[in-house]
């Protein structure tokens, strides 16, 4: 069975580089522009993983992931910025966040943060 990442980014170009990256991978990808698309996404299917942007409109990557710890916790987060905000980094960390990634980041840094965080999942069951 595929891993499930669930990609939200509301930079189209940004979300379908990664999201074809990610399928070619052999992961199985969804995506959503926006924190409430994610929301309702995470509400009617299963993820192992996200992959979140932190500025986003209509409910920004922080409120998606506060909603992720209280009501989706095995979802496994890896938040995205273009911001260097070390009050969002804390934010990030305070509300589950495994990995945390500066824009702009290379498919390698990103592949290399999916592995560990897919390896934290395997290592703490």
């Amino acid at each position: 069975m595929a891993i499930r990442i669930l990609c939200v980014d509301d930079d189209q170009p940004v979300q379908a580089l990664v999201s074809k990256h990610l399928m070619l991978q052999g992961f199985e990808v969804k995506t959503a522009a926006n924190g409430e698309e994610a929301v309702s996404l995470l509400d009617n299917e299963s993820f192992d993983l996200i992959l979140l942007d932190i500025e986003m409109p209509k409910m920004d990557g922080l409120e998606v992931l506060s909603y992720i710890k209280t009501h989706h916790i095995a979802v496994r987060p890896i938040m995205l910025t273009g911001a260097d905000d070390v009050q969002a980094l804390g934010e990030c960390a305070r509300w589950g966040a495994l990995d945390y990634l500066p824009k702009p980041y290379n498919f390698h840094e990103l592949m290399d943060s999916i592995e560990r965080v897919l390896a934290e999942r395997v290592d703490s069951v």
